[in-house]
């Protein structure tokens, strides 16, 4: 009798008992955000944002020197122009200008995955609509998510559905969410954010 085998094996107990092979334990598939302590960075601040300030206007220069490119991957751990990387489903943009809340589909290696992600203001906690939003997935500085044609749908107010997102390897990724990418981030008041989250991939 063929077995089939799981990516981890070690949860697989196989007994043989006269000659019949009998699986005793299953193994899950399914990867997800690596859990940790809730995510304070922003207790004490909260920054607005004004469209007007998009493509420049309203005075002042970033306290961030964040790129609008999504091509650095690494974050902070990395030496990038990012904040710190965070655990769970959920947290505070970069800047302290919006809460993200995400779930996705389930997350396999080399299995295409939607994110869906709630956005919200921090200011009074209002839905954060025309954001625009793009997922971009890293294993390392040198190994990105593959190319994946990935689409954006806002399916009600600040709710939006990204993907398809694909994981290629095994392992401790990194997802960053950008928003507003097409606005400048020369200007603190830019509505151009990003949060980047810690997910496993089995």
């Amino acid at each position: 009798m063929p077995l089939r085998s799981c990516v981890r094996r070690s949860l697989l107990l196989v007994t043989l008992v006269s000659g019949v092979v009998g699986i005793a334990g299953a193994c899950s598939s399914s990867g997800g955000p690596i859990t940790g302590p809730p995510d304070t960075h922003c207790s004490s601040k909260v920054q607005p944002t004004s469209q007007s300030a998009c493509q420049g206007g309203i005075g002042g220069s970033s306290s961030s020197s964040s790129s609008s490119s999504s091509s650095g991957a690494g974050g902070a751990e990395m030496g990038g122009d990012y904040g710190a990387t965070l655990e769970n489903a959920e947290g505070d943009d970069d800047d302290c200008k919006y809460h993200v809340k995400f779930t996705s589909t389930d997350i396999a290696q080399n299995k295409d995955v939607t994110f869906t992600v709630v956005l919200t203001n921090k200011v009074d906690n209002t839905p954060v609509a025309g954001a625009g939003t793009v997922a971009e997935p890293f294993l390392s500085d040198t190994h990105p998510g593959p190319n994946t044609d990935q689409k954006v749908t806002e399916s009600q107010k600040g709710t939006y559905q990204v993907g398809p997102v694909r994981f290629d390897a095994p392992g401790k990724w990194t997802l960053r969410f950008h928003f507003f990418e097409e606005c400048t981030d020369l200007n603190e008041q830019s509505p151009h954010g990003h949060v980047a989250f810690f997910v496993n991939v089995p």
